[in-house]
């Protein structure tokens, strides 16, 4: 079905239908919630209802839902554990805004994934993994949002609502924890870093994308090994940390670093990971399957992560 506004809608408002639902002014001439929002028509509704000022978003979800759906809990492990059917809007209020760089590259608030509440994403794994990972997360919702598949992050799970095709949760439910140290390892070892150890070339066209996942793998490393090495170890990781960042950053300055800058960083970072092996390896053991979305690029495929996410397939 293609529904078809007519030109006097835009002239004319009627009143709605008693018995409508989301934002009740978009309901007039025989339209109705049931023939534009039903579930039936996808996690966007009627493609044929949504022009200029009436959207899915806004005509669709309750702005004052007369059923709101109970406060969120964790039953049993992930998937499980989600709730389906429910979004988390923001409100005004529920938003928590930070750096979900690593998790995503689109799809972000005003196109910055430095700083924001929103990420696209290929399953709702990467989103509840992410919101266990970020310090300030409470309650993850995914959906589908103007066509792309989307992560909200959220800090309390107020917004409740209910939305077909939309699933949402807790920061407790979701994929179990990876061991840092053993992320790490596995990150520093995976075949794609590696043949970026001789420096740019064939085999390592993007020193960008590898440097993003060496930073992926220090970063882990820095969260296995904090306060459990002496200060001399310490120091010399927090040094390739940074000159690792510093080269990356370099990147988009107008001073770019030169070639021979790259290959002088990655030996020193494979230096303090081959020094570490041994510790790292009586670490906790993690396991990656190909098929578990949630997981990173160098952990799932041994590839390395993108320019900016390690999720960029």
């Amino acid at each position: 079905m293609h529904v078809k506004w007519p030109m006097w809608r835009y002239l004319v408002l009627l009143l709605p239908a008693a018995d409508s639902k989301g934002d009740e002014s978009c309901w007039m001439d025989g339209v109705s919630w049931e023939t534009c929002c039903a579930a039936k028509y996808g996690p966007e509704g009627n493609q044929g209802c949504w022009d200029g000022d009436f959207t899915f978003e806004r005509c669709c979800i309750d702005a004052e839902p007369a059923e709101v759906p109970p406060e969120l809990t964790t039953v049993g492990a992930y998937p499980d554990c989600s709730h389906r059917g429910v979004v988390l809007r923001h409100g005004g209020q529920n938003a928590i805004f930070a750096d979900l760089s690593r998790y995503g590259h689109t799809g972000c608030f005003l196109n910055s994934c430095k700083l924001t509440d929103k990420f696209a994403a290929v399953d709702a794994s990467v989103c509840s993994r992410a919101c266990s990972e970020v310090e300030e997360c409470s309650h993850w919702t995914f959906g589908q949002q103007y066509g792309v598949k989307t992560c909200f992050l959220r800090k309390s799970d107020a917004g409740r609502a209910f939305l077909p095709h939309w699933i949402s949760g807790t920061a407790d439910c979701a994929p179990a924890r990876l061991p840092h140290g053993w992320v790490a390892l596995r990150t520093a070892k995976c075949e794609a870093l590696r043949a970026c150890d001789a420096g740019k070339g064939e085999h390592c066209p993007d020193v960008e994308a590898a440097m993003n996942t060496w930073m992926f793998a220090i970063d882990h490393l820095k969260h296995a090994f904090k306060g459990r090495v002496d200060q001399d170890t310490w120091s010399h990781i927090e040094r390739i940390g940074t000159e690792s960042a510093n080269f990356r950053a370099g990147l988009h300055s107008e001073y770019r670093p030169s070639d021979k800058d790259f290959p002088r960083i990655v030996y020193n970072n494979r230096l303090i990971f081959n020094h570490l092996e041994e510790a790292l390896s009586s670490q906790p053991q993690g396991e990656a399957r190909e098929e578990d979305a949630s997981l990173p690029n160098p952990l799932r495929f041994g590839k390395l992560c993108g320019k900016t996410s390690c999720f960029e397939l």
